[in-house]
């Protein structure tokens, strides 16, 4: 058994109606395993629920993942005519423009149900017996994509060094220690141990960005702990980015921004920028549609579009869209705007230019990592700004747009082939690596574990097994 996946996440969220992002990265790890040869027959799965650890029988995980990637994906497109119908109002459209192009939502009762293929994975006939999965698992690598259950320590370690395995983590983000202001109360705290968990026991890690992998390795240095062996392989593009979209009729321009509504996206710049618009060019002035739900703390965000009467006409909330709504209204825009104070991907962006859709985006620097120089970057308080570069973008004749796409042309985003080519060779390594000892035999620490500078160099490590270096991954985007 060569990789054991951590599927925790996907149990507790298969209930809900849509996913996160990162439950669609814990779900594409699961569809990549499944479904490559390079694992066939050497892929397991786990949950871990009520402080146990179960390994799950991967047939039967795999009629629980592709159910609930078919519920996710039709409950995507559960969205009623009255909202596309707002949309085509808000954007005067002829009734039926976006929603006869739309396949008619399934009833709730014909969505796939998860319950059914979650019962078997925990039935007595597909919960195998312990010892012998220990048996089978020894050695194997441990991959957590999605930083459930890093809250502790001591259960990792259990984990670990009950089942002898190799730990290898997928670190998103630092926001909430770096950015605590954007996060909820308590979740600075828990971060913490979290990112402590990753370091304390990792024998590799693969980060989304540059940008994090800079972060966490801040991080592993102000708390006196060695930063593991580390890449850098950027999140994937979806294949359907690359699908032609329909056209729709010429339009009055409008711009689209996609994010939850929470103080950390900073929707508040773009409603004062288009409030000067709207103050200088009345109705000749561009279209926001603002596709997102509502978060935490973002009441002023709210009540200016709710009670704003000079943004009614111009300024649109959209709950939410079905992906290939999404995609058609970005390709129609003048552009797609981020105006994040902090990111630690940012996927959505990815998204707009793998379609080719001039971007206006704050100045940050796991932007960068990835995007490159094609983008208008901005600094995220400078509204000023962001007004002049709206208005010059909505502009037919728009020069800096024109530039942009010719930019954008020439750039091929990450799709998930590209990530998992890297993340495959990483997990080779890993697995040759000298194996744990037996849990049956004394055991001690692997080399990764409760690290510190004080017992262990920084670069002690990086020798054993095969290097990492081989598989490190150009953070910034590729031409063709």
């Amino acid at each position: 058994m060569k990789v054991v996946l951590d599927i925790t996440r996907l149990l507790r969220r298969s209930s809900q109606a849509t996913p996160t992002g990162i439950d669609r990265v814990e779900l594409a790890y699961a569809r990549h395993l499944l479904g490559s040869r390079q694992y066939k027959d050497q892929a397991a799965f786990v949950g871990r629920v009520r402080a146990s650890t179960w390994y799950l029988d991967a047939e039967t995980v795999a009629g629980f993942i592709e159910a609930l990637a078919r519920r996710w994906k039709q409950s995507e497109g559960r969205i009623t005519r009255r909202e596309l119908g707002n949309v085509e109002g808000f954007l005067r459209l002829a009734p039926g423009t976006l929603s006869e192009l739309e396949p008619p939502a399934p009833p709730r009762s014909a969505l796939p149900d998860a319950l059914p293929p979650l019962q078997r994975l925990f039935s007595p006939v597909n919960l195998l017996p312990r010892l012998l999965r220990r048996r089978n698992s020894h050695g194997a690598v441990y991959l957590n994509v999605s930083h459930e259950g890093l809250n502790s320590i001591a259960g990792v370690r259990s984990m670990v060094r009950g089942h002898g395995l190799k730990p290898m983590y997928l670190v998103h983000d630092l926001i909430p220690l770096t950015h605590p202001e954007y996060v909820r109360p308590g979740d600075a705290e828990k971060h913490e141990t979290r990112m402590r968990t990753v370091l304390n026991s990792a024998e590799a890690v693969i980060c989304n960005s540059q940008h994090t992998r800079s972060q966490l390795t801040a991080f592993a240095g102000r708390s006196d702990l060695v930063m593991p062996p580390s890449v850098v392989s950027p999140l994937g593009i979806e294949d359907e980015f690359d699908e032609e979209e329909p056209a729709m009729p010429e339009i009055h321009p409008f711009f689209l921004t996609v994010g939850t509504i929470e103080p950390r996206k900073n929707h508040l710049v773009l409603l004062h920028a288009w409030r000067v618009l709207v103050e200088k060019l009345g109705a000749r002035a561009p279209k926001l549609i603002i596709v997102g739900r509502r978060g935490w703390e973002n009441e002023n965000v709210i009540d200016i579009i709710e009670r704003c009467r000079n943004l009614s006409d111009h300024v649109l909330e959209c709950n939410r869209l079905p992906d290939g709504q999404l995609r058609r209204l970005m390709k129609q825009s003048r552009g797609v705007l981020f105006p994040s104070f902090a990111e630690g991907y940012g996927l959505p962006l990815f998204e707009a230019m793998a379609l080719r859709v001039p971007v206006i985006c704050s100045d940050l620097q796991a932007f960068r990592d990835i995007a490159g120089a094609a983008p208008c970057y901005l600094d995220p308080i400078d509204g000023l700004g962001w007004a002049r570069a709206i208005e010059d973008y909505a502009h037919p004749d728009s020069q800096a747009r024109a530039a942009q796409l010719r930019q954008l042309a020439q750039i091929r985003m990450p799709r998930w082939a590209d990530h998992f080519s890297i993340v495959d060779r990483i997990i080779d390594v890993v697995a040759d690596s000298p194996a744990i000892p037996a849990p049956s035999s004394p055991w001690r620490p692997s080399a990764s574990f409760e690290r510190s500078k004080a017992l262990i160099a920084a670069g002690e490590r990086s020798e054993a097994g095969r290097s990492l270096a081989f598989v490190a991954a150009r953070p910034q985007s590729s031409t063709r």
